[in-house]
Order: C-alpha cells, then sequence, then structure tokens
C-alpha cells in the first residue's frame, strides 16, 4: 500500500514538472513573439495611404505619388497615385515610374562612403585634405574629417550654387566646381549642425578620387546593381531605356500645373538618384538587414550599425546625426530619416530600424509642407502614443534665462560672406520664453528644466547654450540658430528700407512744389540726393525678387547678383559726394533749416543703407 503510494506521488510529481515545463516553454515562445516587430498588413497601409494621399492630391493640387512599405525582410505594400504625365494621361506605377528622389540620395553617397572605409581606403576622422588635390583652409586649426562631413558639422556657411543649373551646358566638371564655389568656414568642426550640400559634394568627390571612377559609375556598379535596383539610375545622363518612365515634375501655379521634364543637379553626389518606389525599396530592405539582400551585401552588419548609431547631437536629450540619417525618437520609436526637396519633387524616406520597418513616399508636385508631416501621421496611425498632460508651471527665476535668449535667431545654415546673406533676413525668426513658455515654428513649448523646453502633447525638445564667445544658440531637434545682433533683424531692414523710401518720395514732392529756389538745394544736388535713393531701392527692389524667385527654381542666379553687387558699389563714392553737399550746407547756412534737416534726413538714410550694404552685400 506504501508503494502504491509511493508510486502515485511520483507519478503527481512528475505530471507536474512536466506541466510546469509546457508552461514555462509557452511563456518563452509567447515572450520571443512579443519581442519581435507586430507585421501590418497590406491593407492597413492601403488604408492609410489611399485617405491621406488623395485629401493631399486634391486640397494641395499634387499630380502624383509613390509610395512604398517594408517590413520584416519584404516589401509589404507599393502603390502609385495620379499621373506621372498629366498631358499624356500616364499614371504612376510604384514599380515603374522614376521620381527624383534629390537629397534622399545623399544616403547613397554615404553608403559608399561606408563601402570605402569598410576596404580601408577612407579612415572617418583623417584631415580630408588627405584624399584632395586641392585644400580646404582650416581657420580654427582643426582638420575637418569625413564624420564631419557625414554629420554636417564641418562649418561651412550655406552655399546656394550647389543644387541645380538651367540646362546640361550650365554643369561644370565636379572638382571645378568645388574650388569655385569652396565657402567659407564660419564654425569649429564637430560643434554645430549645419546642413552642407557643398559638403556631401565633397565627400562625392573624395570617393571618385579613391576609387578611381566617377561618382555614377561607383554608385552603379557598388550600389545599384548589387541592390538588383534595375530601375533606377545615377547622374544627370537620363538612359534611354528610361525615357518613357521617368516622371515629369510639377508646380501648381495660377490654377494649372508647370511642367519641367528634368532637374539637372550642379553636384551630383548630393542629389544622384532617380528611381522607382520599389526599386528605393530594396536600399531600405538591405538598411534594415545588416547591409545585405538576396545574398548580396554593400555594407557589413557592423558598418551598418555604426551608420546607423547616434554620431552627433547638440544635447543628451535631443535628436541628432547618425552618418547621413536623422536620427530622431518620435512615438516611441527610433526613427531615421531624411527629405529629399527638389523644385518639383520632394520625397521622404524613414526607417524604424526597432520595428523593422522603412518607408518612402515620393510626389512629383511639392506639398506644402515639404513631405514631413506624412511621416508624422504614418507614426501616429501605427505608433500612437498616450500623451498624458504634463505640469507646466513655469521654473524658478526663467525671468534671468528670457532676459538673456530673448531675441532673434537665425538658422546655423545660412549664409555670412556673400550677398546670399541676405536670404537670413527672411529665415530669422522672434523668440520670447514669457511665463516659461515659447512658441516655434507652430510649437509650443514649456521649460521642464533650466535651458531645455519640452514640446507641448509633442516629442521635439528645445534647448538653449551660451557659447564660451558670448554667442547664444537655441537647438531644436537637429537644428541650430543663432542670435542676433539687433542690426541683422529683419525690422532693422525694413526700417532702413522705409526710411529710405518715404524720405526720397517726400523730398521729391518738396522740390515739385517748392518756389523759392535760392534758399532750397538746386537741381543738380537735389537729384544727387534723389538719385541715391532712388538708385539704392531699385537694386535692392531688383535682388529681392530675383533671389525670392530663387526660392522656387533653387537656381542661384549668380551672374544677376554679381552684376547688382558692382553697381552697388558706386554707391560709395555717390553717398560721399551728397555727405560733403550737406555738410557744406551746414557750414554755410546756404538753405533754410528746414531744408538742411530735410536734406540731411534723406544723407543719413543713404548712409545706413550703405552701413548695411558694406556689412552683408558687399561685405
Amino acid at each position: 500500500m506504501n508503494n502504491l503510494n509511493l508510486s502515485r506521488n511520483w507519478r503527481c510529481v512528475l505530471s507536474a514538472l512536466f506541466l510546469a515545463g509546457m508552461c514555462l516553454n509557452i511563456l518563452s515562445v509567447n515572450s520571443a513573439l512579443a519581442n519581435e516587430p507586430a507585421s501590418l498588413s497590406q491593407q492597413d497601409f492601403e488604408s492609410f495611404f489611399d485617405a491621406v494621399i488623395q485629401e493631399q492630391m486634391t486640397s494641395e493640387h499634387i499630380a502624383g505619388v509613390t509610395t512604398a512599405v517594408v517590413q520584416n525582410g519584404e516589401l509589404v505594400f507599393a502603390k502609385g497615385y495620379g499621373y506621372a504625365d498629366i498631358d499624356a494621361s500616364n499614371p504612376v506605377l510604384a514599380d515603374q515610374t522614376l521620381f527624383f528622389i534629390g537629397s534622399d540620395g545623399k544616403m547613397f553617397t554615404w553608403t559608399a562612403i561606408m563601402q570605402l572605409v569598410e576596404q580601408g581606403k577612407l579612415d572617418l576622422h583623417t584631415d580630408i585634405n588627405t584624399y584632395l588635390d586641392f585644400e580646404i583652409p582650416a581657420p580654427f586649426n582643426k582638420p575637418i574629417t569625413l564624420h564631419h562631413l557625414m554629420t554636417h558639422t564641418a562649418g561651412f556657411e550655406d552655399e546656394f550654387n550647389t543644387l541645380f543649373v538651367n540646362e546640361a551646358s550650365d554643369l561644370i566638371p565636379l572638382r571645378e566646381h568645388l574650388i569655385r564655389y569652396m565657402p567659407v568656414q564660419v564654425y569649429p568642426p564637430g560643434e554645430v549642425m549645419a546642413y552642407s550640400n557643398y559638403g556631401t559634394a565633397l565627400a562625392g568627390y573624395i570617393i571618385e578620387r579613391v576609387s578611381g571612377q566617377t561618382i555614377e559609375s561607383y554608385i552603379t556598379e557598388h550600389l545599384l546593381q548589387p541592390l538588383e535596383m534595375n530601375h533606377s539610375f545615377s547622374g544627370n545622363v537620363l538612359p534611354p531605356e528610361f525615357e518613357a518612365d521617368l516622371s515629369k515634375g510639377y508646380k501648381y501655379q495660377n490654377d494649372d500645373f508647370v511642367t519641367s521634364d528634368f532637374e539637372w543637379t550642379s553636384a551630383v553626389p548630393v542629389a544622384p538618384i532617380r528611381t522607382s518606389a520599389t526599386d528605393l525599396s530594396r536600399f531600405m530592405l538591405a538598411h534594415l538587414n545588416d547591409g545585405c539582400l538576396d545574398g548580396n551585401c554593400i555594407l557589413q552588419a557592423e558598418t551598418v550599425e555604426q551608420m546607423h548609431d547616434m554620431q552627433f547631437t547638440h544635447h543628451p536629450q535631443m535628436s541628432g546625426m547618425s552618418y547621413g540619417f536623422l536620427n530622431m525618437h518620435a512615438n516611441g520609436q527610433k526613427i531615421l530619416w531624411h527629405l529629399g526637396n527638389s523644385p518639383h519633387f520632394v520625397t521622404m524616406l524613414a526607417l524604424i530600424p526597432e520595428e523593422n520597418l522603412g518607408v518612402i513616399v515620393s510626389y512629383n508636385t511639392p506639398p506644402a509642407d515639404d513631405g514631413r508631416a506624412i511621416l508624422f501621421k504614418f507614426l501616429d496611425e501605427f505608433y500612437p502614443v498616450d500623451r498624458t498632460p504634463t505640469k507646466q508651471t513655469p521654473l524658478p527665476d526663467w525671468e534671468s534665462r528670457a532676459s538673456l535668449f530673448n531675441g532673434h535667431y537665425a538658422p546655423a545654415r545660412s549664409n555670412h560672406s556673400t550677398p546670399q546673406v541676405l536670404v537670413r533676413y527672411t529665415t530669422t525668426t522672434p523668440i520670447k520664453i514669457l511665463e516659461g513658455r515659447l512658441s516655434f515654428n507652430g510649437w509650443e513649448f514649456y521649460e521642464s528644466e533650466p535651458g531645455v523646453f519640452q514640446q507641448i502633447n509633442g516629442d521635439r525638445v528645445l534647448t538653449f547654450k551660451e557659447g564660451d564667445n558670448g554667442k547664444r544658440w537655441m537647438f531644436v531637434g537637429v537644428l541650430a540658430y543663432f542670435q542676433v545682433p539687433w542690426n541683422e533683424t529683419p525690422g532693422f531692414l525694413l526700417t532702413i528700407l522705409g526710411c529710405s523710401f518715404l524720405l526720397t518720395f517726400s523730398l521729391f514732392v518738396r522740390r515739385l512744389v517748392s518756389r523759392r529756389q535760392t534758399t532750397s538745394p538746386n537741381a543738380l544736388k537735389t537729384c544727387l540726393n534723389l538719385g541715391l535713393g532712388l538708385f539704392n531701392l531699385a537694386l535692392f527692389a531688383w535682388l529681392s525678387l530675383i533671389l525670392l524667385n530663387f526660392g522656387s527654381t533653387y537656381i542661384y542666379p549668380e551672374l544677376s547678383v554679381n552684376l547688382i553687387t558692382k553697381l552697388y558699389w558706386l554707391s560709395v563714392p555717390w553717398t560721399i559726394v551728397v555727405l560733403v553737399i550737406t555738410v557744406r550746407a551746414w557750414l554755410h547756412h546756404t538753405w533754410t533749416i528746414s531744408w538742411r534737416i530735410h536734406y540731411s534726413l534723406l544723407t543719413v538714410s543713404g548712409l545706413m543703407f550703405l552701413w548695411f550694404l558694406i556689412t552683408t552685400i558687399l561685405g
């Protein structure tokens, strides 16, 4: 009986152990499944994009869109919307229609750099002059490296010639372009993110120098062909076999679509690729799969990891730069992304590595938001987060930080040494901290810790910093802005222009109605001052118009700007002559006091305008 009971007890114990083992096994399987990225269906993505893109196309007059999503090693969704050629009624086909992806093509240039690093032909932390056959100056006594170029921290001022040209005949060799349009280095390397097309062009030339191939042939042989991106090409020459498949570019103006057949990139490494959505998906799949696709590897796994890691940030809590990709956290996800903008095309590419997912959306007509809004809509749809309201009580001593950092801020990506600096006045924005809160770019922020502001109902972080030289900075995500003095604000410029116009106009009217010629400036002296005011205003209006046009064409009007600059030098002796006349009038009391004051005010406005010219356009 005891043996029977013992036997039964052992059977119970063994049964319990067996059931416990089964439970643990099930739990471990469920845990493993829980750690795998959840797969979304083609229908999920199609429903989302159908709704969002159709609404965009209707409300923003977009001719065509192509999009694709990859996840867990597969292309799970691809679809074209609208037209690649409106007149011919050619639809956008995701696997056939080629779109110009603009600066998203930089990811191919940066991937090529990492290939050469793997081969030991390049080092990310070596002075780039080692690889060049001309010299990049080092005004801060610190060399620029590929690490700086790939994180856009080389310190170059912005330079508009490295964008687009009117036609193929305007293109010049890459080396000649880099020497002719070399920008000034205005920040120490490694300290400030200032996006630089010139820096990318430099990297592309280094690829040519080290590989012995043109950038076009290198990208084709080492990236497009291994990835079997057979419906893509690199460079400014359209292969005959793709002529029928290349989408036209559009702008919607005056209730009609304005067409562009082709856009020529002035420096190919900056925007080298035209591709279909499904082809570009293969590039994303390789980056999400340790550099490999279908047995072909363009990078080693360790190199991909290095390329995707955070390589630069202005603050530990903020977004930053990986090698080439913008690196941010949003909706609980790490996002590696980039935008590609041209006059007629806009492309958004994003990788979400932890979800093993990538998405691209490309437009052949620029949307109102430059293409970034659809990424955040995508995240809100598929990776929603519950944003719990946080306490927003002003921190102690917020007033001292407000007095220090309130003011006007200009983007670090701006020009400092050529007439292009005038564009900075249109991008300068006022910042005012009030009760520990501020607004920027339509976003609301509150101060969560001294000098650090958290977006209300969002993931963005904004910080302030005072440099060792007293220069004050504002950082928003990966972007940097510097505080400008009062004389570099839009308000100051408008004051000069307004005073010059009003005083010129009023002197002209007064001279017409004045009858006492003996107590007023004679015709010659009046015309000299009036002419100076009209000359300054007319040239400024001309310069403003052509720069405004540049904002829509991305083609810098170099010849016109150079002509205006040379003409403006005439205002230097002209202003001196008017000043001498004004001083003599006061010394000899030749006119009435009211005439002397009126004439002097116009002279002073001319002097202020000359000072503005010397410190900006002529500087």
